[in-house]
């Protein structure tokens, strides 16, 4: 769950809380990593070498893919979540930004390799959600990866998301319809018990 668009509300929230995700940058770095590691994810990778990461957060999806061999940049709308990510990442090889995908990140179309959302759609209204896939089909040269929740419900996942109040339910019912139609192509990597990457080339 990362920083979310609206820079007067939800971004307000994450920079709050961010120290709290703060503390679990080790957690979810080898989450990620592991993950970034199983075989079909690395074939799906293979040829990409710059991936953008948008809605970085404190930048431990950023360090997972940095250690898995990938170049990569970062933004996030919430300064705080970017304040947690300079504490943590202790890198040079790793630039994350202050930048709102819902107002163009200020990076040259077909950029990247791939173009990366991980627990930022859900927390996007559709007019929104539309935006990031436009923006990221901007700015992908090869792939489009919404890293995201599925239909596998938990009610701790709901409560936290009704507190948040993004549009976590109807996400997870329109994901993969919302995606075959915008991007015209979808492949779902299960990655988690309630979590997949939705997978679209350009």
């Amino acid at each position: 769950m990362r920083a979310k668009s609206d820079p007067d509300g939800s971004s307000r929230l994450f920079d709050l809380i961010a120290p709290i995700y703060g503390r679990t940058f080790s957690h979810q770095y080898e989450n990620y990593f592991e993950i970034y590691q199983r075989q079909p994810v690395r074939e799906m990778l293979a040829g990409c070498r710059s991936i953008l990461d948008i809605g970085c957060g404190t930048g431990a999806m950023a360090s997972a893919l940095r250690d898995s061999g990938y170049q990569i940049t970062g933004a996030d709308a919430s300064l705080g979540m970017l304040r947690q990510a300079k504490n943590l990442l202790r890198s040079e090889t790793t630039s994350c930004i202050f930048s709102d995908a819902n107002g163009g990140l200020p990076f040259f179309a077909k950029g990247f390799d791939v173009c990366l959302a991980s627990y930022v759609a859900h927390g996007l209204k559709p007019p929104e959600r539309l935006a990031l896939y436009a923006e990221m089909r901007r700015l992908a040269d090869k792939i489009v990866i919404v890293h995201d929740y599925t239909d596998k419900r938990s009610l701790i996942t709901d409560i936290v998301e009704w507190g948040e109040g993004g549009d976590y339910f109807n996400f997870i019912k329109v994901v993969q319809d919302e995606l075959r139609d915008y991007f015209g192509n979808l492949q779902v990597i299960p990655v988690e018990p309630r979590a997949a990457l939705y997978i679209c080339q350009i």
